[in-house]
């Protein structure tokens, strides 16, 4: 059963190369190929509601013209390397103006990783279990200036499984990008502050979260940390969470002859 999530990635980036290779070479004269890797103390999820609680490394991977994109996350917790959540995401651009643009997604699949209690010769035991999820989203992007834009991000999500997951999940949040805040000639500073509203099943909540990153000019090494704080919530999550993390950032450009 874990197999399936890795054929998946196989299957589904082989299909999105032969995509690209396939269109017009007109239409797309460049790919670029980009990503993440993050270490930190305590993982977080895209919704900086939850965490893992204990070490992890994500790894973010993005390969795409100027409109179409997929871009998967991997998240894993460092004990074992176990499998935490893998989502493969496609993006699409659909307005792309200096100042504004719309962002369509889809996380499909989308896949979380649980510890489900089973009975097997007659003992109960502990199976890791791959939970699928289907995700959709839009993000509107408005750019305030060279250093600040402004984004609306809406997430809705449906549990496939049918039994023991969660059916139906609505995200909304409003957030700022502030970059590249010189703090001397070579390091600078963002901040990412966002306020947003969760809805899983019938319990939700008001929370606040931001990300501050430090990073040298120079080198694609960065350092950041993580902060949620609820305002007013039912849902069964710590009331405050932070973490710290090491990432190492790199890309590539490829033109189509």
């Amino acid at each position: 059963m874990l197999l399936r999530p890795f054929k998946t990635m196989f299957i589904l980036t082989f299909f999105f190369v032969s995509f690209i290779q396939a269109q017009d070479g007109s239409n797309i004269k460049e790919l670029v190929f980009s990503g993440k890797i993050n270490l930190t103390n305590n993982g977080f999820s895209f919704i900086p509601l939850f965490s893992l609680g204990k070490p992890a490394s994500t790894v973010n991977l993005s390969v795409g013209g100027k409109r179409l994109s997929f871009d998967p996350q991997f998240r894993f917790d460092l004990d074992g390397m176990r499998p935490w959540s893998f989502l493969f995401i496609w993006h699409y651009k659909l307005i792309k103006k200096e100042r504004f643009q719309l962002r369509l997604g889809s996380y499909f699949p989308a896949y979380a990783f649980n510890e489900l209690d089973y009975s097997r010769n007659l003992r109960s035991v502990k199976i890791l279990t791959p939970q699928r999820f289907f995700i959709w989203t839009t993000n509107l992007n408005y750019v305030l200036s060279k250093k600040i834009s402004i984004a609306l991000f809406y997430l809705n999500g449906k549990g496939l499984e049918k039994v023991d997951q969660t059916k139906r999940g609505n995200f909304i949040s409003l957030r700022t990008y502030i970059q590249n805040i010189n703090l001397s000639k070579s390091f600078s500073l963002s901040f990412n502050p966002e306020v947003y509203f969760l809805k899983i099943d019938s319990n939700q909540g008001y929370y606040v979260a931001q990300t501050l990153a430090i990073k040298h000019s120079k080198l694609p090494f960065s350092v950041s940390t993580t902060m949620n704080k609820a305002i007013n919530s039912s849902i069964n999550a710590k009331p405050f969470d932070w973490n710290i993390g090491f990432n190492y950032n790199f890309k590539s450009s490829f033109q189509k002859k």
